[in-house]
């Protein structure tokens, strides 16, 4: 409990009046600090929030873009692998993906439209964490983390390519894996699309390459 001001008054000894000084001194600045960081969480909260409601666009979360719920309402077009993705990867080996757009029946994807895609590492954790680095503080990446998908006039079709490396092993990770995702921007959301999200979940990244047994 804090002392009352008024005491310090009755305080007759000067270093026990300087020691209650200068607990109440700390006192404030803590607290000061504590109310200003809540201040700044606030605003940043209000931001966000005041962000998306001008945009009228709902707040998409990549990891629990599966739910049939949030698919019905919100995604008319999805990303797709052309190619079936490895569960096991090599840290020290680039690998490809190439991405397609498919959309559901009556959508119209223009051939001029172009969508910016990025590719991000989160952990496999109930509340899943952004994974920004390697235990060495190194980008978790190299190559392409981001890439624009165009219309391919040979192919047909909205496609963009990744060649990606991950510089750390999963074993580093709560469960032993990660979780892979292949995010695009909004940008068709002016005409009502939404794009879901790419999640490959359980991805394995080892130090070595496992050979095959002849």
């Amino acid at each position: 409990m804090l002392p009352n001001p008024d005491s310090l008054t009755k305080v007759s000894f000067p270093s026990e009046q300087k020691r209650i000084r200068q607990f109440l001194i700390k006192q404030n600045l803590l607290l000061s600090e504590i109310v200003s960081n809540n201040t700044h969480t606030i605003l940043d909260l209000q931001s966000i929030l005041q962000k998306y409601q001008q945009e009228g666009k709902p707040i998409i979360d990549p990891l629990i873009s599966d739910s049939p719920s949030q698919e019905s309402h919100a995604f008319k077009v999805k990303l797709k692998p052309t190619q079936e993705i490895p569960k096991v990867i090599c840290k020290s080996k680039y690998f490809r993906v190439t991405i397609e757009l498919k959309a559901k029946p009556g959508v119209e994807i223009l051939r001029t439209d172009r969508i910016a895609l990025s590719v991000s590492l989160y952990s496999a954790e109930r509340v899943p964490q952004k994974i920004l680095y390697t235990m060495q503080g190194k980008s978790i990446f190299r190559g392409d983390n981001t890439a624009i998908m165009a219309y391919d006039l040979v192919e047909s079709r909205h496609l963009a390519h990744f060649k990606l490396q991950i510089s750390e092993v999963s074993s580093h990770y709560v469960g032993g894996c990660v979780n892979l995702v292949f995010d695009a921007k909004q940008s068709l959301a002016s005409r009502g699309i939404f794009i879901k999200p790419l999640v490959i979940k359980d991805l394995r990244i080892r130090a070595k390459e496992i050979k095959r047994q002849e």
